[in-house]
């Protein structure tokens, strides 16, 4: 059960998260200290200690007893940051090219152990899940949804709970780039062949062509995000 306490700690790392997230405190930087944003916020400074462990516990700042709480690098931090740093109102676009990469990385080689490890019944489900994506019938939404479907049944198939997991981390944060991968909808003539590609890999068993062919599905969906990225260019 959680109380006013508990909600008032969560708005003030929610506040301080942001002001990180968006520079206003870099790496190194000291954060103000408790009574100081006590007094600033009009909150109790157990309020204040509380929203402190929640970004210590992220991995945002480190606390040393007499030394205040400092940002660290986001290079150090967990993967939860990640959902908050992607659902900012202008994201980094480097910090989602980077997203890109290991989202592509995970599933297309999940894709490998998959036809590697996965059961005919696994295989029947896939190219059903393949046809819908390029279903004249299928909606933008439903695109969406079949695509994230296929992605789980792949890694369901990998054999890898690690893998499994991570995948799962990855895809929360896709879904928040939901319209920028609706506009792969238009692109039926180009998925197609790839398509086709993936169906044969898993009749061939062969994981080399299975993670290609991800892959190469996986790089249109790219473009097509980084170009709504309302965020700074890569490098800026």
């Amino acid at each position: 059960m959680t109380g006013p306490g508990s909600n008032r700690a969560e708005a003030i790392a929610e506040g301080l998260r942001a002001q990180i997230l968006s520079g206003k405190y870099g790496p190194g930087e000291r954060l103000p200290s408790e009574r100081d944003l006590s007094v600033s916020l009009g909150a109790n400074r157990s309020s204040v200690r509380e929203a402190m462990k929640k970004l210590e516990q992220l991995g945002m700042i480190a606390i040393r007893p007499g030394g205040g709480a400092r940002v660290l690098p986001m290079g150090e931090s967990g993967l939860g940051v990640l959902r908050h740093a992607l659902s900012a109102k202008a994201p980094d676009r480097d910090l989602v090219a980077q997203w890109l990469d290991v989202h592509e990385l995970v599933v297309a080689g999940a894709a490998r152990f998959a036809v590697e490890r996965g059961t005919r019944e696994e295989f029947a489900q896939a190219k059903l899940l393949l046809r819908r994506l390029v279903s004249p019938a299928t909606s933008a939404d439903e695109f969406v949804a079949v695509a994230d479907q296929l992605t789980e049944l792949i890694a369901v198939a990998s054999r890898n709970v690690v893998l499994r997991m991570v995948r799962n981390g990855l895809t929360a944060q896709a879904q928040r780039q939901g319209q920028a991968r609706r506009q792969l909808r238009s692109s039926r003539k180009a998925l197609l062949p790839i398509v086709a590609d993936i169906e044969r890999a898993m009749d061939e068993r062969d994981p080399a062509a299975a993670e290609e062919g991800v892959r190469r599905l996986l790089r249109m969906n790219r473009a097509m995000v980084l170009d709504r990225v309302a965020g700074p260019a890569p490098g800026n």
